[in-house]
C-alpha cells in the first residue's frame, strides 16, 4: 500500500476517533447529570480504547 495513502488514513481515523471519544464522555456527563470530576482522564481512557482497537483493525485491513 501506498505509504502516503496509509498515513492520511490513519490521521482520519484519529481525527474521528477524537470526535467520537468526545462525544462518548459527553453521553456519559449527560446520563449523570453533571460534568466528570477527572474528565480528562475518562477521556484518555475512551480515547486510548478507541485508538488500539481501530488502529489495529487498519491495520489487518491494510496488510491484507
Amino acid at each position: 500500500m501506498n505509504p502516503m495513502l496509509e498515513i492520511l488514513v490513519f490521521t482520519l481515523n484519529a481525527i474521528f476517533i477524537y470526535f467520537l471519544a468526545d462525544w462518548i464522555v459527553r453521553m456519559i456527563e449527560q446520563k449523570r447529570g453533571e460534568v466528570l470530576k477527572q474528565r480528562q482522564i475518562v477521556f484518555f481512557a475512551v480515547i486510548l480504547v478507541l485508538a488500539l482497537v481501530t488502529f489495529r483493525l487498519l491495520r489487518m485491513w491494510l496488510t491484507t
